[in-house]
């Protein structure tokens, strides 16, 4: 009987969203954000989006979860939590009838103890199971995208999976479909084509449509927003975080550039907008000998690299298909790769970034661009960012924990953050003071608080202001700034505390 009544609601939703696929259709008209249509907006208007309160903006991604990390996250302290939750495939390997789910395969205890420490977990949800892959592979190509005719069991396993984990003692509000979904699965290519069977990408791209398969995800994203909030009208859905590698309109070539826009025309023209609660992208800055390629990042130069660019170039899509308000900003990756070849020149310190211990000369700038990216992220009206990842990787040293979960200087830079700017309000930029630096004022208890660095990474001088308290480096320690001193010194990100 009981298994009867969740038929009935399962079928019941498939109905409702059925509609969608009755009427879905992918359209190869011109995109309407683009370099030929003369309607596309040549000028940014102002943000429009109103929220509502919106939690903390700092967050972390983890690779697992365990009782180490729990505190550490709990000691910066940070309210997000990225986590690759539910992988289809391993939960419902076989399509059989009534479907069998294997919830062993879900790290329960850890999302259990998250929730009991107060984190939101923003559960991603990827991998599809063999029998639903969309690409045509006799093999297993779990990022593949879903099968339209297989929207029905897709249904059936979101409904189940958001009824076990939106309710104590797991409590999920925050879900996400997939992970960097413009990626075509045909850039696996040559020495590189076995990698489509194991990457960590989404694989909806298609480069054969005008936008990428934007569209086609667009209509799984509004069927799993459906599902979930037909359980927990409360859930909030973001899109699997966007690699948006490069600018459409700025490079012709970039095709995976009209992903978004595709999914926001695909959610629109099945009035499904409100399927979107956030829109997430990534960004990263890729380190060589210094933080240079973060606002010069390809195709975003002109708005401010590589996280201020893509956030313009976001809402400017949304801007051009006339979202009010649009929709807020999650960053679900960012971070700092140390990306220095192995056959560079060798640093001063011999390390490179293929070794198993970074170099300190990269694990300096990490810690510095922690600062430029979660001050420009608040200052820019992003609603969270999750740090990739707060464990240790050998991958490219993202991580802000060495192998023996010792704190990288980024962590520590990370908890002066939040000490510092996580009860302080926003008060605006101070650019227009400081034309070589970047600069930015908060209030707090009654005092200002100025974080200021130089882009450049060289030493700029500024007078010291008026109700000058105190000065610290972006790891907390304090700066000696005699008392008769009429200058300081800004180059890595400097905190001044003013009356």
């Amino acid at each position: 009987m009981m298994y009867l009544k969740k038929l009935a609601q399962i079928l019941l939703i498939i109905s409702l969203v059925a509609v969608s696929f009755a009427t879905f259709n992918i359209a190869h008209g011109e995109p309407v954000f683009s370099l030929q249509n003369p309607q596309s907006p040549d000028v940014f208007l102002p943000i429009i989006f109103n929220p509502g309160p919106l939690p903390s903006v700092f967050g972390v991604e983890t690779t697992y979860i365990d009782q180490t990390l729990l505190n550490k996250a709990g000691n910066i302290p940070t309210y997000w939590w990225r986590y690759n939750a539910f992988l289809w495939n391993q939960i419902e390997p076989q399509d059989v009838d009534p479907p069998q789910y294997n919830w062993g395969a879900v790290q329960e205890n850890s999302l259990i103890a998250a929730s009991q420490q107060g984190f939101s977990i923003v559960a991603v949800v990827k991998n599809t199971p063999l029998f639903a892959q969309a690409i045509n592979d006799p093999a297993n190509i779990p990022c593949s995208p879903i099968k339209s005719n297989q929207a029905g069991e897709f249904i059936e396993f979101i409904h189940e999976l958001a009824v076990r984990y939106s309710a104590p003692p797991y409590n999920i509000r925050y879900w996400q479909l997939g992970n960097e979904p413009d990626v075509d699965v045909d850039l696996f290519s040559g020495a590189n084509f076995n990698l489509r069977y194991t990457s960590p990408y989404g694989c909806w791209g298609d480069d054969a449509d005008p936008y990428y398969g934007g569209e086609y995800y667009a209509d799984f994203l509004k069927i799993f927003s459906d599902t979930i909030k037909a359980v927990n009208p409360s859930a909030q859905i973001t899109n699997g975080g966007l690699l948006l590698d490069c600018h459409p309109v700025n490079d012709p070539s970039c095709l995976s550039g009209t992903f978004f826009e595709g999914m926001i025309k695909g959610l629109q023209d099945n009035n499904a907008l409100s399927a979107l609660d956030y829109v997430s992208f990534h960004a990263y800055a890729r380190w060589y000998t210094n933080l240079r390629f973060d606002e010069e990042y390809k195709g975003f130069t002109s708005h401010g690299g590589v996280l201020l660019g893509k956030s313009y170039f976001l809402r400017e899509v949304m801007t051009s298909y006339q979202l009010n308000p649009l929709k807020p900003l999650l960053v679900t990756e960012g971070g700092t790769m140390c990306a220095r070849p192995d056959d560079a020149a060798p640093l001063p310190s011999g390390i490179k970034c293929s070794d198993p211990v970074p170099p300190p000369e990269f694990s300096d700038d990490q810690a510095e661009h922690l600062v430029w990216h979660y001050v420009r992220a608040i200052a820019d009206g992003i609603s969270g960012m999750t740090w990739y990842t707060l464990n240790y990787q050998a991958y490219r040293h993202v991580g802000l924990l060495n192998a023996d979960s010792s704190n990288k200087p980024a962590y520590i830079a990370y908890q002066f953050l939040v000490s510092q700017l996580g009860d302080a309000q926003f008060v605006g930029p101070l650019n227009q003071y400081f034309p070589t630096l970047r600069a930015y004022e908060f209030s707090k208890n009654s005092q200002y608080i100025w974080v200021l660095w130089s882009p450049d990474q060289l030493d700029h001088s500024i007078f010291k202001p008026s109700g000058f308290q105190a000065a610290y480096d972006k790891l907390g320690s304090l700066i000696n700034v005699p008392p008769g001193a009429t200058t300081i010194t800004i180059n890595s990100p400097v905190y001044l505390i003013l009356n």
